[in-house]
């Protein structure tokens, strides 16, 4: 709705006819109960990170596209990297991001990719522009409900990974806590001889 205000590919194409209702390009808001939901029908959205120079260039063709909206960042229907790995063996953190918030991905193909993108699971591989151009498929009927975009995006919500948040959790506040306990422990309270006091409140047992 706010970019809407700024930028005219996120106006809505007509107003609602309840004044109650504002819109987008994309969703519909009830001012009333502050229900958002999807328009009936909506541009596809997609996102890529690309810096678009001239080692990365994405061109789209509009034949049996839906209308589509392209931007570099944002909530997105489809995300595609086209990092190409010198070495083969880094996975790019672009695509760990778009996973993170359920974003199916399509991404070019190199040696170790296939321990984060799943081919037809969380999204699609490509090896060059050809392929590339015929991942447009993705967006035949937009937004079928019963489309691979939208199987893709299940797939990713069912998955059994961790979330940022629980994996934080799990795995980081446990450790912050124990060096609190551990740092409490240690803090000096006799300014003459700081160990004093912590070997006579422990009286000699390891900690």
């Amino acid at each position: 709705m706010k970019l809407g205000g700024t930028h005219s590919l996120f106006r809505a194409c007509s107003e609602p006819e309840d004044a109650a209702m504002e819109r987008s390009a994309f969703m519909e808001l009830d001012a009333g109960s502050r229900l958002v939901m999807h328009l009936r029908e909506w541009p596809a959205l997609l996102v890529s990170s690309t810096g678009w120079t001239e080692f990365e260039q994405l061109t789209l063709d509009g034949h049996n596209l839906p209308s589509l909206v392209c931007v570099i960042t944002g909530s997105v229907d489809l995300g595609v990297c086209l990092h190409m790995s010198s070495s083969g063996l880094d996975l790019p953190m672009k695509v760990v991001d778009m996973f993170g918030c359920c974003l199916p991905v399509c991404a070019v193909n190199f040696k170790c990719l296939h321990e984060l993108v799943k081919h037809e699971e969380n999204g699609l591989v490509f090896e060059d522009s050809e392929e590339l151009a015929a991942l447009q498929m993705l967006f035949s009927n937009f937004p079928d409900p019963a489309g691979k975009l939208n199987q893709f995006w299940k797939n990713l919500r069912e998955s059994q990974q961790l979330r940022w948040d629980e994996s934080w959790v799990q795995t980081v506040l446990p450790l912050v806590m124990d060096i609190q306990l551990l740092g409490q422990r240690l803090k000096p309270r006799d300014p003459c001889c700081p160990s004093r006091s912590f070997f006579s409140e422990s009286q000699g047992k390891p900690f």
